[in-house]
Order: C-alpha cells, then structure tokens, then sequence
C-alpha cells in the first residue's frame, strides 16, 4: 500500500467515524464538558479542523489556512489568527469559546478535508518531499500526514468518550440501557 493510499484511507476511516459519533448530538450538547479544565466535543471538533488546516495549508502548501482565506473565522466570529488553533488553552480561554453549531463545524471541516484530500491527490511522495518546519525542527511531508493523522484518531476518541459520558453507556437497542452496578 502506498502511504497515499494509507493516508487517504485513515483519513477516510476518522472521518466517517466522527460523522457517525456525533450524529444525534443536539448543539447544547457540543458545549458539555467533564470536567472545568476539560473540552467539549465543540471545541474538539473546532480543534481538529484547524489543526488539520493549519498543518496542511501553510508549513506544507505555503499558502493562508482556510480559516483565513475562506473566511471561516468570521462565521465562526473569531478572530482570524492562523496561529489560534486551540493548543495551550487556559481555563478562562476555554470557558469562553463560543461552541458553534454542528452543522457550522462539520461544514468547516467537510472544507478543510476536501482541501486535504486535493493535496493529496496531487502530492508526489517519492519526488515531491518540502521541508516542513515545526517547533521542534524540520520535518518532511509524510512526516506531517503521520502527526495528523495520529492526533485525529486521539481527538476522535475523545469525542466519543466525551458522547459515551454525556449520553450514557448503551447496548445495542434490543437489550436496553446497560447497568454498571453489581446486581
């Protein structure tokens, strides 16, 4: 398998799993958190999109995220800092973001993704390998695909964690809730 074929297809598998994950989420539901220092899946959803944004657009294509040049941030009503991609928050930052609405987040996703993918597409591995430059040095482009692909699957996982606190662990329809006392 090529590691295009294998970066298209996690890609393809994460996204159908978060699509799946969060189906029947009302956005009040977005905005519920575990914890006081923890994340919504809003924010989780809003994160994933722009570290995927940011990683893709700018070290590897060298072009603005699409957070900027399509002017997602303002239909989020955030500033249009490529730099903000949701790392580091403080507890103030995250009692204050403003969890958007589903279908706002899936749509700046399904965008983010669709660009991805063309790059993709058109990306060389063998002949076409840019230097990407991170904080902790000089990367090359499978080396970023390795890095997002890895931190989607985390963040995937926590989404639905996060739904399997909010709604209640639950067997499958026929045999009803699932108890977790001991009888």
């Amino acid at each position: 398998m090529s590691v295009k074929d294998f970066v298209r297809q996690a890609l393809d598998m994460n996204r159908r799993d978060l699509l799946e994950v969060v189906q029947g989420l009302e956005d009040k539901d977005l905005e519920w958190r575990p914890a006081p220092q923890a994340n919504g899946i809003g924010f989780l959803l809003w994160h994933m999109s722009r570290v995927e944004d940011g990683w893709i657009q700018r070290p590897v294509q060298r072009v603005p995220h699409l957070w900027v040049s399509e002017k997602w941030h303002e239909k989020f009503g955030m500033p249009g800092d490529q730099r903000d991609m949701g790392y580091g928050y403080s507890q103030e930052q995250i009692e204050a973001f403003a969890t958007p609405s589903l279908g706002l987040l899936l749509d700046y996703g399904a965008a983010v993704r669709d660009a991805t993918l063309r790059f993709l597409e058109a990306w060389e591995p063998d002949t076409d390998a840019p230097e990407v430059r991170a904080a902790w040095g000089t990367i090359s482009v499978t080396d970023v695909f390795e890095i997002l692909v890895w931190e989607l699957n985390q963040h995937g996982g926590q989404v639905a964690y996060i739904k399997g606190l909010l709604k209640g662990l639950q067997r499958p329809d026929y045999m009803g809730p699932l108890s977790l006392s001991a009888s």
